[in-house]
């Protein structure tokens, strides 16, 4: 049984997560807050709503959203946005804000005010409590310096008019000393939590050390890879010779985590190891979540990703499509690069008994990860065919924009593609978090209750891998990746095969469709380099119908994808710059 969603917590509280007005504790009741423990519980669980977790419900506008459209992975070319086939550049200076002092505000009024009432509790539940107001403090900073680099750092409470205007308008630290105050704050929670958080969705010792190795890194990233525009020496950036530092506290962190966590192998199958462990509350890889349970917090995920031959009563469905450049990532069993053997040597397509046969031999991971063409799932075969050859070459080409259209009892289009819009674009669909026990009646919005895994042990090995590679321990990343590599049922990679880029390619595989790729390209400076003027493509399968066979056609489809390096900070909001024009200068190119 799930634990009572912290979600409840919000209302008995009963303030709002919008207002930048002082919120009403001190006029009401902070006695009643701070002196009880269900009041601290109901505080802090306010406070932990808020947490900018990129989960089923994160929008790319904002935090409040109810609806998974548009996801990260759209903007990464990792899988793409099926009703739009619009030209795309990367995430204008409006988008992905996360710019919400009125949260930081309610973490600094605990931190300033429970104090006052320690004597009421044990000395382990006030360390507890002041140590997740702690890491929540680290993880909303993390969340804006990763964004905009320099913010200011408000550490207390400012009321105003008590405190004047002019002081008030805080211009922003360096991107450096944000970077440090969320290391500190970090290390705070970690010396004042237990070993077991108090309760699901909650953070521990180890939650912050997971926190730590992710921060971490990002700052070892900034600090490795970017260069500094003109101007911004004094604001953005870190210095190189600092990056030995934060990769070093990534990986020790990281190390730290070994003695309580493993990767998820319960079932002897790679493939359904691999998709059980996003369903499985009680996998060992899991170390921080995001809790839902209907009906009193829900998202739309099956609803949204489900094949279109399934979709519910509301409609949806389908509306993200991996590509098939992230399919083609990955390795065949044996450790080759996958090859789609589309055609033969003469250029003409390879005939295929079952739509699967293209995809022998492939890592299992893949198919954990996502429904392919002719793939089974929830006890159906998923249809994804685009059209009907009557012969080939040189016959008649039949199509149907109606999903599940046949002509003399053969499928002319798939009851799940690639008819219209609605069904898939690019020949697959995502896999990985789907609940394949759920029934297609409920199949709605606002539904799902899968927990979304914030922090999992999988992550924690990549951080681990990828800063013990930059620190020159290449032993230390070998093995991180793989373990990794063994349970996703990959070969194991030699010394001499562990690069940067490897390192890099592991990373997208295994954290594919988690909201993590949009971030690692950017951190890395490589985004720029990966679109560029560049086209996506779908695998497309067609029926030969006096043969009945199967070919395959590789077809570009979306828009024209563009990284503009500008993306690398975000846009400081205009209306907060008109409230206080010590923000600027605007990050470059705004």
């Amino acid at each position: 049984m799930k634990k009572i969603i912290l979600f409840f917590a919000i209302l008995i509280i009963g303030t709002s997560c919008n207002t930048l007005d002082v919120p009403p504790y001190n006029i009401i009741q902070d006695e009643q807050i701070f002196k009880s423990e269900s009041g601290i519980k109901a505080y802090l669980a306010s406070i932990y709503r808020d947490l900018p977790i990129e989960d089923f419900n994160f929008n790319v506008n904002n935090f409040d959203n109810f609806y998974t459209l548009p996801a990260l992975g759209n903007y990464t070319g990792e899988m793409l946005n099926c009703l739009s086939d619009m030209e795309w550049n990367s995430p204008n200076g409006n988008m992905l804000q996360m710019w919400r002092y009125d949260w930081v505000r309610k973490t600094n009024y605990f931190l300033q005010e429970f104090p006052n009432y320690e004597g009421n509790f044990t000395e382990t539940q006030y360390k507890t409590w002041m140590g997740e107001a702690h890491f929540c403090r680290a993880y909303f900073y993390f969340a804006m310096v990763k964004r905009y680099g320099a913010v200011p750092l408000v550490k207390t409470v400012q009321n105003y008019p008590e405190t004047s205007l002019e002081e008030l308008q805080i211009p922003r630290n360096p991107e450096k000393e944000v970077w440090e105050f969320v290391e500190s704050e970090i290390n705070e929670a970690i010396a004042l939590l237990p070993e077991n958080a108090p309760a699901r969705g909650r953070a521990s010792k180890y939650v912050a050390l997971a926190l730590k190795s992710r921060a971490m890194l990002y700052a070892a990233s900034v600090a490795q890879h970017s260069t500094v525009p003109n101007g911004y020496e004094n604001l953005l950036g870190i210095p190189k010779s600092e990056a030995t530092h934060y990769y070093q506290a990534c990986f020790d962190a990281a190390d730290q985590l070994k003695s309580k966590f493993s990767l998820y192998r319960k079932y002897e199958d790679k493939f359904e190891n691999y998709w059980r462990l996003f369903l499985d509350e009680s996998s060992s890889e899991t170390i921080f979540v995001r809790n839902y349970q209907y009906p009193e917090r829900t998202h739309s995920y099956d609803a949204h990703h489900v094949p279109y031959q399934m979709k519910g009563a509301h409609g949806y469905s389908s509306r993200f499509n991996p590509t098939l450049e992230f399919v083609q990532m990955f390795d065949d069993v044996n450790g080759n690069p996958f090859e789609l053997k589309v055609n033969d040597k003469s250029a003409q397509p390879i005939r295929y008994d079952n739509r699967m046969d293209i995809f022998k031999d492939v890592e299992p991971r893949l198919r954990a990860s996502v429904i392919l063409p002719g793939d089974e799932f929830k006890g159906e075969i998923i249809d994804v065919q685009k059209g009907l050859y009557m012969s080939f070459p040189g016959g008649e080409l039949k199509t149907s924009a109606t999903p599940g259209t046949v002509y003399e009892g053969v499928t002319v289009a798939g009851k799940s593609g690639m008819g219209n819009n609605e069904t898939t674009c690019t020949g697959f669909f995502v896999r990985k978090y789907q609940n394949p026990d759920m029934a297609n009646n409920i199949l709605i919005q606002h539904r799902s209750e899968q927990d979304w895994i914030d922090f999992r042990y999988a992550e924690i090995l990549l951080n681990k891998a990828e800063a013990a590679f930059y620190l020159g321990n290449k032993s230390a990343a070998l093995e991180a990746i793989n373990d990794i590599r063994n349970r996703a049922g990959a070969k194991l990679l030699t010394e001499a095969q562990l690069t940067e880029n490897a390192i890099r390619k592991e990373r997208r595989m295994e954290l594919a469709f988690e909201n993590h790729t949009y971030w690692d390209l950017r951190r890395w400076r490589i985004a720029d380099k990966l679109m560029n003027n560049t086209r996506y493509h779908a695998l497309c399968p067609y029926y030969i119908y006096d043969e009945g066979k199967y070919i395959y056609q590789i077809e570009e489809v979306g828009g024209i994808y563009t990284y503009d390096v500008k993306a690398n900070y975000v846009k400081i909001p205009e209306s907060e710059i008109q409230k206080n024009p010590n923000l600027l200068p605007n990050n470059p190119g705004y």
